[in-house]
């Protein structure tokens, strides 16, 4: 890695970017003190949403892998919509009044 005060760098840009495609990081310092680090674009584009998609998608399906089938949460929210409807219109009349919650 380099250091080199911004005002030397400024007659120097070219060999510094120069040395920054090599793969060397350079650092521009102002007094001192570190200002900027200078580090090589990397090379590889962007994944095509396509790409990515797919990725997200075997992400998901790793996941799906490791919980199971579903059936267990399946259960919980049907036993949760049942409850839900058994506590009828007062759940929702108030919901930062006295019936919510209780």
């Amino acid at each position: 890695m380099q250091t080199v005060p911004i005002h030397q760098a400024k007659s120097q840009l070219s060999e510094l970017i120069r040395a920054v495609e090599q793969g060397e990081e350079v650092v521009l310092t102002r007094h001192g003190k570190r200002v900027i680090r200078l580090i090589k674009e990397p090379e590889t584009e962007q994944p095509s949403i396509e790409a990515r998609r797919q990725a997200i998608t075997a992400e998901l399906e790793a996941l799906r892998s490791k919980v199971g089938a579903g059936e267990p949460f399946q259960q919980f929210w049907e036993a949760h919509k049942r409850e839900r409807d058994a506590r009828g219109e007062a759940w929702t009349d108030h919901p930062k009044g006295g019936h919510a919650g209780a």
